[in-house]
């Protein structure tokens, strides 16, 4: 009943089935679908029909969706805001305002901002599990971009929004820095979607700085529709002085090519232990991450060619690297690790093998 179901929905409304995290029921118009009852042999044929969409989209990236029907376009920063996030609540405000920002900020402090992917919002799962984590720590400040006005409802419109809101975020930040923040202070964490929106960002701050950005960490970057694209319209190592990839859900909802300094495929980067669904497995790089941000050494990984050379313990046995916040820039390349069903999903030096 389902696929029939499925069927009969455009390409594009398949989508919001696919990118988002949510393990409750995703509201469409007048009907309801429950994620839980989606199975892969399903999706997969899904994806790849929504892939061949992709192909004409691609080629109109550098427009958004509303001139790519000749309509007037879309003023982004009406709809995008930042939310500053502490442990006593979160101050929401219009990106164009950046005089709050300066009040706020504590330029002794380092700075993450955190930005979602398809279908959340700095309310959502992926940065409410992490800025928690991160509000541990001494002299870090944690901020959120919300473009979940934008990036809603219809996956291939949402996806020619990225370069826009990247443009957006990237002229807010280069402002930031033009006017005193010292950008190896500033870090972004990006997931889905995000991912994209923060190199994108990264590229629009050497742009109008002439500085890169200290680090962008891409948490399963989004695939369909930025698989094998110019590196202008995605995440890429260029786009920060350190740039590490966690992949969970490659060749499905994620990026499966490596787009980073250090890109980390934790059980082959495709599918994760405890999970049934690819929504699932795409959610599972943010938990991973959040997790490491106060147990760093929770995901040691070991640098290898590939999967099957991991496995059998064909890897060079001193190339060790960490997962996660504590990945620095060193020993660039790609790096395989096991990890758990469930939290902790770290396994400490037993998951690298």
């Amino acid at each position: 009943m389902l696929f029939l179901a499925v069927q009969n929905l455009q390409i594009l409304c398949i989508y919001n089935l696919l990118a988002t995290a949510s393990t409750t029921s995703i509201p469409y118009q007048k009907a309801s679908f429950s994620v839980s009852s989606i199975i892969d042999p399903v999706l997969h044929p899904i994806v790849v029909a929504g892939s061949n969409r992709c192909e004409a989209v691609k080629s109109f990236f550098g427009l958004s969706y509303e001139q790519m029907q000749h309509k007037n376009a879309t003023n982004f920063n009406e709809f995008l805001k930042i939310a500053h996030i502490t442990k006593k609540g979160n101050i929401k405000y219009n990106m164009n305002e950046t005089n709050i920002f300066k009040r706020l900020v504590n330029s002794a402090t380092s700075i993450v901002f955190l930005i979602h992917g398809f279908m959340e919002s700095s309310d959502g799962l992926m940065v409410q599990g992490a800025a928690p984590e991160f509000l541990k720590k001494k002299y870090v400040q944690v901020f959120a971009l919300d473009g979940s006005k934008l990036i809603n409802l219809e996956y291939m419109r949402s996806s020619t929004y990225v370069r826009f809101m990247g443009e957006g975020l990237g002229a807010y930040l280069s402002d930031i820095v033009n006017n005193g923040v010292n950008v190896s202070k500033i870090s972004l964490v990006g997931h889905s979607l995000g991912a994209h929106i923060a190199g994108i960002a990264g590229k629009q701050v050497y742009e109008k700085t002439g500085k890169l950005l200290s680090r962008i960490t891409g948490l399963d970057p989004a695939g369909p529709c930025f698989s094998n694209v110019n590196i202008d319209s995605k995440l890429d190592k260029t786009d920060a002085e350190y740039v590490d990839v966690i992949h969970t859900n490659g060749g499905m909802l994620g990026l499966k090519e490596p787009v980073g300094h250090k890109d980390f495929y934790p059980n082959n980067g495709m599918s994760q232990p405890g999970c049934f669904l690819s929504t699932c497995d795409h959610s599972r790089a943010w938990e991973m991450f959040s997790e490491s941000i106060n147990s760093p050494d929770n995901f040691p990984a070991r640098k290898c060619e590939n999967w099957t050379m991991f496995q059998n313990g064909n890897c060079k046995k001193n190339e060790v690297t960490y997962l996660g916040i504590k990945s620095n820039d060193g020993g660039l390349g790609n790096y395989y690790l096991t990890t758990g069903s469930s939290p902790p999903y770290g396994l400490g030096p037993t998951g690298s093998g």
